[in-house]
């Protein structure tokens, strides 16, 4: 039961921060007038949120009176940051689908696979590195990023909401692990060769 109460929490901590992000952004599009399009720009944007969000991860997953993450913690914490960074990778991968789809141009998506994968993997790395030297995730904006997410989180009304989005997250990734369980399953299976096809191969017909 722990595993689900810590994978809801993430889930609510997940969508609090992708909410203080949207405004970050739009912050940013306003002062820059939306003329920062590259996708270049884009993906170094979208690596400092990755980056700030694993950060605020650790942040969150360390005790209050310890500066190392629990052990036990550690491989479940880093699996749902994973399968968190996959959904976002599949949503993006399928977003670029559908816009072709539509007609509009590769560039106009501005969706590029191997920077996805790149972000995604630093960010895992990124996350390794605090857990050695955690010292580094104190920083002040990751302080203050985990200290607006805790006031958004225990507000009434904003906090129930997202309280909900983060039960839908866990249900995702549920149902992720349970597809991901059948698919290897499923694999294993099918490598095994045939009992009746073994018994049978010397068989040979005598006329």
């Amino acid at each position: 039961m722990e595993i689900f109460g810590l994978t809801f929490q993430l889930g609510v901590f997940f969508a609090i921060y992708g909410f203080i992000w949207f405004f970050i952004d739009a912050g940013i599009k306003i002062i820059t007038s939306g003329s920062v399009k590259s996708e270049l720009s884009k993906y170094i944007f979208k690596g400092v949120k990755y980056l700030f969000l694993v950060n605020v991860i650790f942040l969150f997953s360390v005790s209050e009176n310890k500066s190392s993450i629990d052990s036990k913690l550690l491989i479940p914490i880093m699996v749902i940051l994973f399968l968190y960074f996959v959904g976002k990778f599949q949503k993006n991968q399928n977003k670029n689908i559908f816009l072709s789809r539509m007609g509009v141009q590769a560039h106009a998506s501005q969706f590029n696979a191997r920077y996805e994968i790149v972000l995604i993997s630093l960010s895992l790395m990124v996350f390794i590195f605090f857990v050695f030297e955690p010292s580094f995730a104190q920083n002040n904006i990751a302080l203050w990023f985990k200290v607006t997410i805790i006031d958004i989180e225990t507000t009434a009304i904003i906090g129930f909401i997202f309280k909900i989005v983060g039960f839908f997250f866990l249900v995702d990734i549920l149902t992720k692990t349970m597809n991901a369980f059948q698919f290897i399953t499923t694999k294993i299976v099918s490598s095994k060769p045939s009992k009746n096809q073994d018994q049978f191969d010397d068989f040979e017909e005598v006329d």
